[in-house]
């Protein structure tokens, strides 16, 4: 893996962002890793202005990595919750997908922990996982994240059932003890 640069995301970052999380999970270009959604979702996996709304929020940390020539290769976005200040949400995590399986998302997962005990004096993660993404659910698990049993419908969030081409996906959301590492 070449030589990473983690820093906190700009407004100056957004278009980067978006075109990374779009070639991250939608379209053709996101099966070139193990990461993409393009047989479940369709549309815009995010939108300029949820982006700057993350990058502008005090309750939020959006992290990017970038290579030794400053290109934007993935990025991440903690978010502390305001029912449990002590737990973030991790998520918009997105590798660049001609380089997933190198490393970068292992660090950069590391590095948004990291910031989360440190901005925000978090002692838990938590994210969630399309149910059946066994691979991505592995990964998880290899870096200690594990199954609360809690459970929610993308309907429930997508109001728009054609972006899952009306199936019912199921998010499953996973925690971390982060006083543990």
């Amino acid at each position: 893996m070449s030589t990473l640069t983690i820093r906190l995301a700009t407004p100056a970052d957004r278009d980067a962002i978006v075109t990374l999380m779009q070639r991250a999970y939608r379209g053709e270009e996101s099966k070139q890793g193990w990461t993409s959604e393009a047989d479940l979702i369709d549309g815009e996996r995010i939108t300029p202005e949820a982006i700057d709304q993350v990058v502008e929020s005090p309750h939020h940390r959006f992290l990017i990595a970038e290579n030794e020539a400053g290109l934007l290769i993935g990025c991440a976005d903690i978010e502390q919750l305001t029912l449990a200040p002590d737990t973030c949400s991790f998520g918009k995590f997105a590798v660049e997908p001609t380089l997933q399986g190198g490393g970068v998302g292992k660090v950069l997962m590391e590095a948004a922990e990291a910031e989360a005990r440190r901005a925000f004096a978090a002692t838990r993660m938590v994210m969630t996982v399309i149910e059946g993404r066994q691979e991505l659910i592995a990964f998880y698990a290899r870096r200690g994240y594990a199954a609360t049993g809690n459970r929610v419908s993308m309907s429930d969030i997508h109001a728009d059932p054609s972006m899952t081409r009306g199936h019912d996906l199921i998010l499953l959301e996973f925690a971390k003890n982060l006083d543990q590492g």
